[in-house]
């Protein structure tokens, strides 16, 4: 293996064999260190069990030499089952189709736990710590403090995202790679939220203080082939001026592109999207562009909601010339909340609800083509709107 430094940083390996794994996280340390540079990715299947961390990182960029031969790859998921139920005080949990666990690991059990002081409502999981596996059972370190069914979906709690974005980072960017989650055939529907996601990037944030730190900018996923997640394909939380440009996200349990809580003046352009659970999320977004992708046989195309209650957010977004083929719910979804979002020249064809479903006030609709949908074209479900033009059929 051979590293090259030239004026700022670069790091090159000529090949990779299993025993002889780059050190892709030392290279981007030292970069970051250096004050910027370019840590370039040799050829090979790299698999990345802790993921890797980009932190407080001014120009810096990770590219693949050749993009199909170039792939960052998370392990197999940590998963199981629970083959009984386990009652309050338990230290004794059952398990079936367990894969992956280790004692000291966190367990995220998706059942009614603690409750959120946000939403007033308990949180949709519970957390233990194995404390010894055993063939068909975990042994806990305390006590279970809330009831859990037979069935329950378990994963790991502290899974990581393949490339996390964190602090007061400026000017990153991701080309000329293949990343990859890990999801298989025959994998459970797990949907990672924000674990196991491709390119996961958050300023500091709160619900209710909204943004708590630095934003970090300037983030740039080009060029990049994106597959096989759990969670999502890229997410942007609290970020500003970012973009995912010419990539192809497909095969992920949740979204392919989220632009969530504060994010603002994001654009997601010319990218291929196939069969993820919903390829755009805005949520709590401000000002972001999403243009002339290509989306197809995804559950739903894009969806503009509300979360934290701050003024002027889900407001100024634009969505231009996409096209949504075979969309299995409603092709574009607006949430109440969201107002003056602009939605011009979409092509939509085929949807298994509406074509665009309408909520919220002010919107501006021009020039959008819908036919053969399920229900309606258009639907309104409150507000005024400002509609044009917007050419529909059956």
């Amino acid at each position: 293996m051979i590293r090259l430094l030239i004026p700022c940083l670069f790091c090159l390996a000529t090949s990779v064999v299993a025993s002889a794994q780059a050190p892709i996280q030392k290279w981007i340390d030292e970069a970051i260190k250096a004050g910027g540079g370019v840590v370039t990715i040799p050829p090979g299947e790299h698999v990345l069990p802790a993921g890797l961390l980009i932190k407080d990182a001014k120009k810096l960029a990770l590219r693949g030499l050749e993009r199909e031969q170039c792939v960052l790859k998370l392990p197999p998921l940590a998963y199981a089952e629970s083959a009984g139920p386990a009652v309050v005080g338990s230290t004794r949990l059952k398990v079936r189709a367990a894969r992956g666990w280790k004692p000291g690991m966190r367990l995220h059990l998706e059942a009614d736990g603690d409750v959120d002081s946000f939403t007033g409502k308990p949180r949709p999981y519970v957390l233990a710590v194995i404390e010894k596996v055993l063939e068909d059972e975990f042994l806990l370190k305390e006590p279970m403090k809330h009831p859990i069914a037979a069935g329950t979906v378990i994963r790991h709690e502290d899974a990581p995202n393949l490339i996390e974005i964190r602090g007061a980072c400026e000017t990153i960017e991701l080309t000329n790679l293949v990343l990859d989650g890990g999801r298989v055939d025959g994998d459970p529907p797990v949907q990672g939220h924000a674990q196991l996601c491709g390119v996961f990037a958050s300023g500091q944030y709160g619900y209710e203080k909204g943004p708590t730190g630095p934003k970090p900018r300037d983030i740039t996923v080009r060029d990049c082939i994106l597959q096989n997640f759990f969670g999502r394909g890229v997410a942007f939380y609290s970020v500003v001026n970012a973009g995912v440009e010419r990539c192809s996200i497909r095969d992920c349990n949740d979204e392919a592109v989220d632009f969530d809580h504060f994010t603002e003046e994001a654009v997601a352009a010319d990218n291929r999207i196939t069969r993820c659970r919903i390829a755009f999320e805005l949520n709590d977004a401000i000002k972001c562009l999403v243009r002339g992708n290509e989306v197809s046989d995804c559950g739903l195309g894009l969806s503009l909601w509300r979360w934290c209650r701050q003024p002027g957010l889900n407001e100024g977004n634009v969505v231009r010339s996409n096209s949504f083929r075979n969309i299995q719910g409603n092709a574009i979804q607006v949430a109440t909340g969201t107002a003056k979002n602009r939605f011009e020249g979409n092509e939509i064809e085929g949807a298994g609800r509406n074509g665009i479903s309408l909520s919220g006030s002010g919107q501006v609709l021009r020039g959008n083509r819908i036919q053969d949908v399920k229900l309606k074209p258009l639907v309104v479900n409150e507000g005024e709107h400002d509609i044009q033009d917007s050419a529909s059929g059956k």
